[in-house]
């Protein structure tokens, strides 16, 4: 067991680091994350990250984690659905949590190159295709694809903050309605 897989470690230092890791991910790529780039960004030693953990993978597992904790906390796992928001709120709610978009879409990308982070991904993406699940209520293949509609328009947004989501999210509820 790694350091930071300790049951209830949610020290601010730790969550200082996962955030400063989610930002350095988000500005630089998963390539840009190094003990001392997350050091900088938290304002820290590179020796208190390498405390808190044993390896960059297991920072980067470690602040997935939170991100999904925080997404869940903040109903950004209900925004990234967003399949009941209306397209200024989704925009919105993007806009407040870019970096963890960002975060995650480099995390994904990675995963193509890196085989051992499909597990990490495979997690990242069940808790929203969960998600969108209960806000449906539907199978898993229609929950599916209504994630993947969802999923690609926020990946447009994260290429391009200032597209207008509405129409998508307008043809995206007459579509649910008539599924209902």
């Amino acid at each position: 067991m790694s350091r930071s897989d300790k049951p209830s470690d949610p020290s601010p230092m730790k969550r200082a680091l996962q955030r400063a890791a989610v930002e350095v991910v988000a500005r630089e790529g998963l390539r840009g994350l190094t003990y001392r780039a997350v050091a900088r960004a938290a304002d820290c030693t590179t020796g208190a990250v390498q405390h808190h953990f044993s390896s960059i993978d297991d920072l980067l597992q470690s602040s997935l984690d939170w991100v999904l904790e925080e997404s869940a906390e903040n109903g950004l796992i209900g925004a990234r659905t967003g399949m009941f928001a209306d397209g200024e709120e989704v925009r919105k709610r993007y806009q407040d949590s870019a970096e963890i978009q960002v975060f995650q879409y480099q995390l994904v990308v990675e995963s193509a190159r890196r085989p051992e982070l499909r597990p990490v991904v495979r997690r990242l993406y069940r808790g929203y295709l969960d998600a969108v699940g209960k806000e449906l209520g539907a199978d898993d293949g229609f929950a599916q694809l209504v994630f993947y509609a969802l999923d690609g328009m926020f990946l447009h947004q994260v290429a391009d903050p200032d597209v207008d989501p509405g129409p998508a999210l307008e043809a995206l509820h007459a579509i649910l309605a008539k599924h209902s």
